[in-house]
């Protein structure tokens, strides 16, 4: 188990993959599968948008995205259907069906999604593939959410489980179940997440009737091996259950809950904020939630100078020499130049269970600090700092995690004075067959010069992003729908003419305005929408978006 490389797709039976991502500190680990089927691959719980990226690249590992036919979603939550309007836009357009049953239909459906759904409940539970492969489906209410389904799989005889048999691991995770010491790992979640016993009998009774070798859960390891899995459907049957209604121990996995969230919101801002000064203002908000804070701050030293992150100085750095640290801290957390104090206003509030949590929220910060370190000392060579952390190293256009920043206000201005404000979202058609056929220094070369083309044909007013691997998105301020289509044209014509090692590389662009919609977040999602479509359609196109 030890030798197990987890950077790669996990065959867990023969053709049926693991395709998720070790997340650190995450007591539950979420598990998207995959089966291998030729051009009928099943995708199985596709997971949320933190994983979706190394799923997504654990996929083209094993097969190409046009293959898979079907996704299997179990339920309705994020961590497992977050990730489906992305993988909409990477997926190649061919007969495709999203499995479930009504009831996650009717919450799914808010995605705004273009696949259709196959309902299991109206397929008699089973899905049959033209090579004669079935997968049969079995109804669990009420094992985790009302219209929770599992699926069994009788060729490999694996049961992917959703959340039933899920573990809550906090410490030493393995893939596979080491041993049957995971059983207190199903307890301690199932006690607490499931309502009561009649409702796991009722499912076990049914699971009993099947011949399983190997469970794949949503959430914890994977149970191998028919023994293990009888033992542990016994096991599951003698648990106690309803659990979270003890008001007691309710409030005690909401309290965890909730710091785990701040956690994992704290870890997000690491790759989406770049400065020290916008991640201190947003911890010190979430940790006065959960905790009587009085102050945050940090103090950095780079080479001859000291610099002081507070409060008090507007979380803004200040030479040290402005700023007197008090000299009693209530906790602190000091590595090399770095040292991140702590205050809060009661003292009495530092025990175990609150040191521990606060040395995790500085770990993260001492990560921030450590790249705010680097951006200071980049500060007398101006214009190299600005290209280090806006732009794109490749094609020089600005990087999408700088997007919200460059756009926002002058969104919201477009809104309170009533001027145009519109968008393109441009994608390199057939990028992936350009860098399996020439390889990725030609890949590279196409990038390069439909960036070049682009900062070409627009103004100087307007600006152009790097959004994903082979996307632009480009803002074209006082510019109303039809006048954006018109560039937007212009530029896909400059880029068809473009002869790049004798390639001929042709765009499809999606255009929107600010008429269309009430937020940024919506109007990215319009010009995204009319995207999908020219892409649909023909490629090579530009799609004005519709109300």
């Amino acid at each position: 188990m030890k030798d197990l490389d987890i950077t790669k797709p996990v065959e867990i039976a023969d053709d049926v993959f693991w395709v998720g991502s070790y997340i650190k500190d995450d007591i539950f680990q979420c598990h998207p599968y995959l089966i291998r089927n030729g051009e009928e691959s099943i995708l199985i719980d596709p997971g949320s948008l933190i994983t979706f990226e190394e799923t997504l690249r654990k996929i083209k590992y094993l097969i190409d995205l046009k293959d898979i036919k079907y996704i299997v979603c179990h339920h309705q939550d994020p961590d497992l259907t977050a990730s489906l309007p992305e993988l909409e836009k990477v997926l190649p357009d061919r007969e495709r069906y999203i499995v479930t049953h009504w009831r996650t239909y009717f919450l799914l459906k808010h995605y705004n999604l273009l696949t259709p759904f196959f309902l299991v409940d109206q397929h008699n539970f089973k899905l049959r593939l033209e090579s004669g492969r079935e997968l049969l489906f079995i109804f669990t209410p009420y094992m985790h959410y009302s219209g929770n389904i599992v699926t069994y799989d009788p060729k490999t005889k694996v049961l992917f489980s959703s959340d039933i048999f899920g573990g809550w691991v906090e410490k030493d995770w393995s893939l596979f179940a080491k041993d049957e010491s995971y059983v207190e790992a199903i307890r301690a979640f199932h006690e607490i997440y499931m309502p009561c016993k009649s409702v796991v009998l009722y499912t076990t009774e049914k699971l009993k009737q099947l011949d399983i070798e190997i469970i794949a859960p949503q959430h914890g390891s994977i149970i191998k091996g028919k023994e293990f899995v009888e033992k542990v459907l016994d096991a599951v049957e003698r648990f106690e259950y309803g659990k979270m209604v003890e008001a007691q121990k309710l409030e005690t996995f909401k309290k965890q809950e909730h710091r785990r969230n701040i956690i994992s919101l704290i870890e997000d801002l690491t790759i989406k904020k770049i400065f020290m000064s916008e991640i201190l203002k947003i911890i010190e908000k979430q940790l006065s939630s959960v905790l009587p804070l009085e102050s945050i701050g940090v103090i950095l030293r780079i080479k001859d100078h000291v610099y002081v992150y507070s409060k008090d100085t507007g979380y803004l750095p200040r030479r040290m020499d402005d700023f007197v640290l008090p000299k009693k801290r209530c906790f602190s957390f000091e590595d090399k130049d770095v040292k991140i104090f702590i205050d809060l206003k009661n003292k009495e509030d530092l025990n175990e269970e609150n040191e521990k949590f606060l040395k995790s929220i500085a770990s993260l910060i001492f990560y921030i600090a450590e790249r705010e370190k680097w951006l200071l000392s980049m500060q007398e060579k101006k214009e190299f700092l600005k290209d280090r952390a806006y732009k794109d190293a490749l094609t020089g256009l600005y990087r999408r995690d700088i997007l919200h920043d460059l756009i926002e206000k002058e969104f919201y201005r477009s809104k309170r004075y009533g001027y145009h404000f519109s968008i393109l979202m441009i994608d390199t058609d057939d990028f992936k067959k350009i860098n399996d056929t020439y390889g990725h220094l030609v890949g590279d070369k196409v990038l390069k010069k439909v960036a070049e083309t682009i900062r070409k044909t627009l103004r100087k007013s307007d600006i152009a992003v790097r959004y994903g691997g082979e996307e632009f998105l480009v803002i074209l301020p006082h510019t109303d729908l039809n006048k954006a289509g018109i560039v937007a044209e212009r530029l896909r014509k400059n880029i068809e003419k473009l002869d790049i090692e004798g390639l001929k590389v042709t765009v499809s662009i999606g255009v929107a305005d600010n008429s269309l919609s009430s937020n940024l977040e919506e109007l990215i999602q319009k010009a995204d929408q009319a995207l999908y479509v020219a892409k649909r359609t023909g490629k090579n196109k530009v799609m004005l978006a519709t109300p």
